[in-house]
């Protein structure tokens, strides 16, 4: 219990980012996208002809020449993570920011190999919880899996081939067209569709998968430009998408954590666990914040669990909570990912 004498402890301060903006030359940017559409076909090729676990392996040796080339990456991942976990030493939040990059260029790697993935699925991708999802599902209400960009989440897909249960998962449009369309490709199976998140078409597509009782995966571990509410996450202050609380709420439909692990052999495990709606809850004075507070306080749990395998280098708290009105208008007939 706190007593009224304790001093009180301010939030740390939020981070400054304006050091981290990245400014290149519009005039530039067909040729840039260019070059990075042409990386990525050769990447492709790459993984037809080598093991997964040597993908692995260059991924990790490609996050290493990242940390070491990307200076405002790596300074950001540091400012954050100097911010969210200051109990722990520099040497430990220096090595957990290395093997952030580390994860994410093995991310990459594993990702342009996941037609090759799905066909040993269960080889490298374990369930645990499968028996929750199973039973949510089994309700016919469509299920809300919420997820956090840990690990390999787009191995996502095959979890869900796994289960034999339908999927759509909410994504954010990749700048560069010709590399949007390649990748959309990559992720889309009989089992996962994706909806771009703003699109004039994602709110009735969302509606549409919970209808027909498949399961709807989002991220809510970023900041966007959608409707949100600012809930603590680390001690401070992020704007948090409330779409998954709220159509949990008005459709009743199962709510969900969904969070992918790397294993230290290379393998993942896909972990699912029910996040109860109490009456509690619902009958709290803001429904809707206090749901999505209990889903990032799960994501956080997570985080702090398995810190390298966070992107600690993704702008988690862009908004101030004096911004909230100017991040999160209301949209015409629902914002993105809102319930009509």
């Amino acid at each position: 219990m706190t007593n009224s004498s304790d001093p009180i402890v301010p939030p740390p301060p939020l981070p400054d980012y304006k050091p981290f903006s990245m400014r290149h030359s519009s005039s530039l940017k067909p040729l840039r996208q260019g070059v990075v559409y042409g990386i990525v076909r050769a990447l492709l090729l790459v993984t037809e002809r080598l093991s997964l676990r040597r993908l692995q392996a260059l991924g990790r040796a490609l996050g290493r020449l990242a940390y070491r080339l990307a200076g405002k990456q790596r300074r950001l991942c540091h400012v954050q993570l100097a911010l969210a976990l200051p109990h722990l030493p520099e040497a430990e939040r220096t090595r957990i920011a290395r093997a952030c990059m580390e994860h994410q260029g093995m991310t990459v790697m594993e990702t342009m190999a996941l037609p090759r993935l799905r066909r040993e699925g269960a080889v490298w991708v374990r369930l645990e919880g499968a028996e929750q999802i199973a039973a949510a599902h089994a309700k016919g209400r469509g299920v809300i899996l919420v997820t956090a960009h840990v690990a390999n989440w787009e191995l996502s897909t095959i979890a869900m081939e796994q289960l034999r249960i339908r999927a759509l998962a909410v994504v954010s449009r990749l700048t560069n067209p010709r590399l949007n369309a390649l990748v959309a490709t990559i992720r889309q199976t009989e089992f996962m569709e994706i909806a771009e998140r703003g699109s004039n078409t994602s709110p009735r597509q969302l509606l549409s998968c919970l209808k027909r009782g498949g399961a709807l995966i989002m991220a809510n571990d970023v900041d966007i430009e959608a409707q949100g509410v600012f809930v603590d996450f680390f001690g401070m202050p992020a704007n948090t998408p409330r779409a998954p609380a709220s159509l949990a709420l008005k459709l009743d439909a199962p709510l969900l954590t969904y969070f992918d692990i790397r294993q230290p052999d290379g393998t993942h495990v896909a972990r699912f666990a029910e996040v109860p709606v109490t009456m509690a809850l619902r009958q709290s004075a803001d429904p809707v914040r206090a749901l999505t507070q209990a889903i990032s306080d799960r994501i956080e749990a997570h985080i702090r669990a398995y810190p390298e395998q966070w992107a600690w280098n993704h702008r988690r708290w862009k908004r101030r909570p004096r911004d909230a009105g100017a991040a999160a208008p209301p949209a015409p007939g629902g914002g993105a990912g809102e319930p009509r």
